[in-house]
């Protein structure tokens, strides 16, 4: 049995994305987990749902990365998250946080439920994600 359906959730309190509202989690090959259960339509069984996991519909998954080159401890490298917004407001904004000339975009690549930021940047994993909660591109920490 794959590791990932085994067992109870440890966690099983949904994310709070970007707007503060829950998300909708999903498997990682694309199944919608709910109460920690997911319906397998390959063995038509329900299953315990435990390790990774993803957003998606209605939610857009999100993830960024650096591909700067510093032999820095601290430099951002990687960060997935997972917005209620539309995949246009969550765009404006990351065009309204590339106006602070922090990094430089390497790669875009967006769907109506996905988007991926290739960035370079020198700022730490600090900086880098306060910038990205400072635009509300990231959910806040409270």
């Amino acid at each position: 049995m794959n590791p990932s359906t085994e067992g109870p959730l440890d966690d099983p309190s949904p994310l709070l994305p970007s707007s503060g509202q829950r998300s909708q989690l999903w498997t990682i090959d694309g199944y919608p987990i709910v109460d920690g259960k997911y319906h397998d339509l390959v063995t038509d069984e329900i299953k315990t749902h435990t390790g990774l996991f993803r957003g998606g519909p209605p939610s857009v998954s999100v993830y960024w990365q650096n591909r700067g080159g510093s032999n820095r401890h601290d430099l951002f490298y990687a960060v997935g998250a997972i917005s209620s917004r539309k995949v246009t407001d969550y765009l404006v904004r990351v065009g309204e946080m590339l106006k602070a000339e922090k990094c430089i975009v390497s790669s875009l690549n967006a769907t109506e439920y996905a988007v991926n930021v290739i960035v370079e940047t020198e700022l730490s994993t600090v900086d880098f994600t306060a910038l990205l909660r400072d635009h509300g591109l990231l959910a806040s920490s409270s």
